[in-house]
């Protein structure tokens, strides 16, 4: 309330308070729209990013995962081959254990010795020999 006395009775800051709150909404008011607008669209690029990056990601699980598959694969043919080579070599070291056991028959045959004398030579054969 005025006092009468010509002089101002509010309180010094008082009108100034008042009036930079005043400009304190305007300015909210003001910026209000363009920071709504800008959260907007950092959510849509946030949107599109996370959209991009789950597409990249599948991208990526779906080429590791058929190059583990083909990994896979592959690894099950190698053991197949694996396998039949082991198989191959059984099968020639069972052979040459015969060809083994047959060549230590032969040795035997040909170790009993036969002395043979024709017209005044010496002749030496095995018995396998002649017969």
């Amino acid at each position: 309330w005025p006092s009468g006395d010509g002089c101002d009775d509010r309180v010094p800051g008082e009108q100034h308070n008042a009036e930079g709150e005043d400009e304190d909404e305007a300015l909210r008011d003001s910026l209000q729209a363009p920071v709504s607008l800008s959260v907007e669209v950092a959510r849509n690029w946030s949107e599109e990013d996370t959209a991009q990056l789950l597409a990249k990601a599948t991208a990526a699980a779906g080429r590791v995962t058929a190059e583990a598959e083909a990994i896979r694969m592959e690894a099950k043919a190698t053991r197949a081959a694996a396998e039949e080579m082991k198989v191959a070599v059984e099968q020639d070291r069972l052979g040459l254990q015969a060809e083994k056991a047959s060549m230590e028959g032969s040795h035997t045959f040909q170790t009993t010795k036969i002395v043979l004398s024709v017209g005044g030579h010496r002749f030496e054969t095995s018995r396998q020999t002649l017969t």
